[in-house]
């Protein structure tokens, strides 16, 4: 789990003392005046606020930043924003680094209130991790997305749980299952390829919503963002050869730019890192293509070898390595002329390779021989060939360690980066995490199932084996814990941070999406010097607002039983109204019922069915006798499971009992 949760214990402990106490006195070393954060942002003056206690000063901002919606520049509902607190001394204006700052931000009746205590109070309440204290943006937190084998993408939050029963904060529905996914730089938006359908699916990761599904050619597979952003480059694996290529899509307008035939078979994408070359394989035809980001066209396609299965380019740009599964050799050409300088010789049957965060290590995988080769991309050789039992056939990586996942086997492998450094073969280290072996199950997915949250030393496996996502803190022996997904099973996982960050020696920022218009109160808590202070700021209503008077939805449950028995299907019936005009909402796609037996592991999801005029229909069949809590979900009208009413079914092994008339 994430290191912040250690935080909010020792945070606890501070509030429990006493937030106002004094810190450490800060150092002075300077006696220039402090910096004014409205000469940084002048255009957000009119929400500027400070806030000065026990020698520090706290300047707080929020400035208006919409990467895909336009040049906005009024803080507003529905439009991107950013939060800044910079922190300084009082008396030299010195910065202070590394007070980890944590922040909530929520909406309140009025924009003026100087009440300290009920701040604390409101902080305090926020730190107990509780749905009836959550607030609408969380700034510390962290989410956990499952790539499910159904067709859905779980989002996790593993510091709440709802009703004590479930950590599934939302989902989003999908037209067709997911096989792999790239996030936008600024982790705002995700994309999702949907072989099935043709069609890479959007999604907002402020509000957890799919926002558009974009046509993406003939079965599209891997994805990879441009490192600038501006462009989603998709691999098609279509059948059909003069279909077979990559297809590029403008991220702001999503719109198809370019369908490029580049060869057949399935696609690995790769780019140079100054993101002028996209260099794309061709399994089938055993070739490499180079082609200009900028223009969208093919430079030139050269023979690799049999099945190259992966691409990647070194840190300084001159070098691309090819692994090559058919022949088992790892090919490095020359850039941008694709001339082989190099070709290293393993043995047949590579699947993929990784670079390391550095770019300083590829680790090329060989389940079918239960080997990993690490190449040294500076000097262009061969370092360490590791024998790992149990076919190795995913890496992944935090800024100090590598994670190899075996695809038949109950452990995970870990090593230190800097032992690669030597000449003898760094030590690696077994962390038994899995009841079974995630080869067990068919479920598998192109996207990785091992991730990592690099800045916090947390990692996750995805194991749908044991339909469980396994967690760990790095450096220990053992998992920290799991997470229960739903029915379907996790097939790849990835996190998405929500912490400030530190941008600038004591200036902290974080990147939301305003919820809805109206006045908000921004709650901040710092560790050390401990200090809690409210700020306020108003953000005006948007379009969307003012058109429906806010999105939302009243479901009622019609004639709901007290008991039902169990192993016995039975029809639940919903009607949904719009909570404004009290009209009935038709043809919802995504009304979702989540069914979970108490103090059991069993739960499932059903989509109702519409059945006209605001009437929708489930057929549940909840398994054996217990108490079962039903909870409801509505991703495009902004209804989360604990903003929908819920109730209790009781499952008896006897028919239920009913009054007599």
């Amino acid at each position: 789990m994430k290191q912040y949760s250690i935080a909010v214990l020792l945070i606890i402990s501070l509030l429990l003392s006493g937030c106002g106490g004094a810190g450490p006195e800060p150092e002075i070393t300077s006696t220039e005046s402090p910096h004014d954060m409205r000469n940084m942002f002048p255009q957000v003056e009119p929400i500027y606020e400070e806030f000065v206690k026990d020698g520090v000063r706290v300047e707080f901002t929020v400035k208006a930043e919409d990467t895909f919606l336009g040049s906005n520049t009024e803080v507003a509902e529905g439009a991107y924003a950013t939060v800044r607190f910079r922190v300084t001394n009082l008396a030299g204006g010195n910065p202070l680094t590394d007070v980890r700052p944590a922040a909530w931000m929520d909406l309140q009746p009025t924009a003026t209130s100087d009440d300290e205590q009920a701040c604390q109070e409101k902080v305090a309440g926020y730190l107990k991790g509780q749905i009836s204290n959550r607030p609408l943006v969380d700034l510390n937190s962290f989410f956990i997305l499952a790539m499910n084998s159904g067709n859905s993408i779980s989002v996790i939050d593993p510091l709440v749980q709802v009703g004590g029963i479930t950590q599934l904060y939302t989902t989003l529905l999908l037209e067709s299952p997911g096989e792999d996914w790239a996030a936008s730089p600024d982790g705002n938006r995700l994309y999702v390829s949907l072989p099935k359908a043709g069609k890479v699916a959007v999604a907002e990761l402020q509000a957890f919503r799919v926002t558009d599904k974009v046509l993406a050619g003939d079965v599209p597979v891997r994805v990879a963002l441009h490192p600038g952003g501006e462009t989603l480059w998709v691999g098609n694996d279509s059948a059909s050869g003069g279909k077979s290529g990559v297809s590029v899509i403008d991220t702001r307008t999503l719109e198809l730019l370019a369908s490029l035939k580049t060869g057949g078979g399935h696609h690995e994408l790769a780019f140079s890192p100054d993101g002028k070359y996209v260099l794309a394989t061709n399994e089938s035809d055993g070739t490499l293509t180079l082609i200009d980001a900028g223009s969208m066209k093919i430079v030139r396609s050269e023979k690799t070898g049999q099945l190259p299965v992966g691409v990647a380019v070194s840190p300084d740009g001159r070098l691309a390595f090819v692994a090559n599964g058919g022949d088992g050799t790892i090919n490095i050409f020359s850039l941008p002329d694709l001339k082989v300088e190099i070709s290293l010789n393993v043995e047949p049957g590579l699947t993929g390779m990784q670079l390391s965060p550095d770019g300083r290590w590829a680790f090329v995988l060989n389940p079918n021989r239960n080997k990993v080769y690490i190449i040294d991309t500076t000097k262009s050789e061969l370092r360490h060939t590791l024998e790992i039992a149990g076919a190795p056939d995913q890496v992944a990586f935090s800024q100090q360690n590598a994670y190899i996942r075996p695809l038949n086997g109950t452990s995970l492998m870990s090593m230190a980066l800097s032992s690669l450094e030597g000449e003898q073969a760094p030590s690696t280290t077994e962390i038994p995490y899995a009841q079974r072996p995630p080869g067990q199950s068919m479920e598998q997915a192109l996207a990785n199932p091992v991730a990592t949250l690099p800045d916090e030393g947390a990692v996750l496996i995805a194991n749908p084996a044991d339909n469980l996502i396994y967690y760990l803190l790095e450096g220990t022996l053992a998992p920290a814990g799991s997470y229960q997904d739903q029915a379907t099973l996790p097939r790849a996982v990835r996190f998405v941070d929500r912490s400030l960050r530190q941008e600038a020696p004591g200036i902290y920022s974080g990147k939301v999406r305003i919820p809805a218009g109206g006045d908000y109160q921004v709650a901040l808590l710092l560790d050390s010097p401990r200090l809690v202070h409210c700020f306020n700021f108003t953000a005006k209503p948007g379009e969307a607002e003012k058109a429906s008077q806010g999105a939302g939805l009243q479901v009622e449950y019609v004639d709901a039983p007290s008991q039902v028995k169990a192993g016995q299907p039975f029809k639940l019936q919903l009607r949904a109204s719009d909570p404004s005009t009290g009209q009935p909402v038709v043809d919802l796609a995504d009304l979702v019922l989540l069914a979970s037996q108490t103090g059991g592991n069993w739960n499932r999801r059903y989509l109702a069915a519409p059945m006209g005029d605001g009437l929708y229909e489930v057929e549940l069949n909840l398994p054996q006798p217990g108490m079962y809590q039903i909870l409801l979900s509505a991703t495009s009208r902004g209804a989360g499971l604990e903003e929908l009413p819920r109730i209790t079914l009781e499952a008896t092994k006897d028919p239920p009992v009913t009054d007599q008339p």
